[in-house]
C-alpha cells in the first residue's frame, strides 16, 4: 500500500505484517498491537463484534489498558456509489493518513479535537484495502444528534449551542476545513459544571492559513441544513440559533457583518437543499 505525498505524523511508527499495515502513535504502539488488529482478518472480526455509539455506524470501541483509556476505531469508506459498491475498499493509505496528519496538526494548534492514535489498513488483493482510522475515545460524549433526539431541556440546549459554536469557532481559527460538518459530528461532553463539544470525523479535512468568511458560513449552513433534514431545528430553536452564533462571532463585529452578508446566498442553497428533504 502505497501512502505517497503523507508522510508519518510526528510520533507515529509504521509496523506490517503480512497484509496489515498498522500506523499508530509510538507511545500507544503496545497497547494497540495488543488489540490482535495485526492479525489477518482481525478489522473485518472487529467491526462485526465490537460495540460503539448509538446511532454511529461502523464505530469499534476497544479497551487499551491500564490508564490509556479506549481506543474509537471508525471504519474509512467511500462516499457515492463507488461507496456503495464497495463500501470497504480503498486502494492506499494516503486519505487515513491525511487525516490522522490532520487532526494531530489541529490539536497542536488547540483545535477541540480528538486525539489521533493510529490507521489499520489490510489489504484485500486486487480490490484495495479495507482501512479504519482509531482516535482516543471521549469518555462520557453524545453525539449532537444523539443528544437532540433525548429532548433535552431548553437551558441544557442552549448550553450546547453556545459550547458548540465556541468548538466550531476554534476549530476554524486553527484553520480547519472540515469536509462536512453535521450535527453527528460534534460530540457533546456534559457534567454538572460545564459542557463542551468536540469536532470529529476529520476524513477530507484540510488545513489552510486563513478560513474566509464565505468558507466558514458554508461550513456553518452545512450544519444548520443537517439539523432541518433530520427535523431537530426546532428542538434548537431561534434562540438556540441565537447563541450558537454569538458564540461562533464572540463580539468579533467584523466577521459577524460578513457571514450575515453571505445569508441569502445560503438561504437560496437550504432550500433548494430542502426539495429533497422528506
Amino acid at each position: 500500500m502505497q501512502a505517497a505525498g503523507h508522510p508519518l505524523p510526528h510520533g507515529f511508527v509504521r509496523v506490517e505484517r503480512g497484509a496489515v499495515t498498522l500506523v499508530a502513535d509510538a507511545g500507544q504502539i503496545e497497547a494497540i498491537e495488543r488489540l490482535g488488529l495485526l492479525a489477518p482478518g482481525a478489522l473485518a472480526r472487529t467491526f462485526a463484534q465490537a460495540g460503539g455509539p448509538a446511532g454511529r455506524a461502523r464505530v469499534a470501541i476497544l479497551p487499551l489498558g491500564g490508564s490509556s483509556g479506549r481506543l474509537c476505531l471508525r471504519f474509512v469508506r467511500r462516499g457515492g456509489w463507488i461507496g456503495d459498491w464497495l463500501p470497504g475498499v480503498l486502494t492506499g493509505l494516503s486519505r487515513p493518513l491525511a487525516e490522522l496528519d490532520v487532526t494531530a496538526r489541529l490539536r497542536v494548534a488547540g483545535a477541540p479535537v480528538p486525539r489521533p492514535l493510529c490507521v489499520v489498513a489490510e489489504r484485500r488483493g486486487a480490490r484495495g484495502a479495507s482501512l479504519a482510522v482509531g482516535t482516543a475515545f471521549v469518555e462520557g460524549a453524545v453525539d449532537a444528534l444523539h443528544f437532540l433526539e433525548t429532548t433535552p431541556s431548553r437551558d441544557r440546549v442552549l448550553r450546547a449551542a453556545t459550547a458548540a459554536g465556541i468548538a466550531v469557532r476554534s476549530f476554524h481559527d486553527a484553520g480547519g476545513c472540515h469536509a462536512d460538518l453535521h450535527v453527528k459530528n460534534l460530540l457533546l461532553r456534559e457534567n454538572a459544571e460545564q459542557l463542551d463539544a468536540i469536532v470529529i470525523d476529520l476524513d477530507r479535512a484540510r488545513i489552510v492559513r486563513a478560513v474566509s468568511p464565505r468558507a466558514r458560513l458554508e461550513e456553518l449552513m452545512r450544519l444548520y441544513r443537517s439539523l432541518v433534514k433530520r427535523r431537530l431545528i426546532t428542538r434548537v430553536g431561534p434562540r438556540g440559533c441565537a447563541r450558537f452564533f454569538a458564540a461562533y462571532t464572540d463580539r468579533d463585529r467584523a466577521l459577524r457583518r460578513a457571514l450575515r452578508a453571505g445569508l441569502p446566498r445560503e438561504r437560496l442553497r437550504l432550500a433548494l437543499h430542502a426539495l429533497h428533504y422528506r
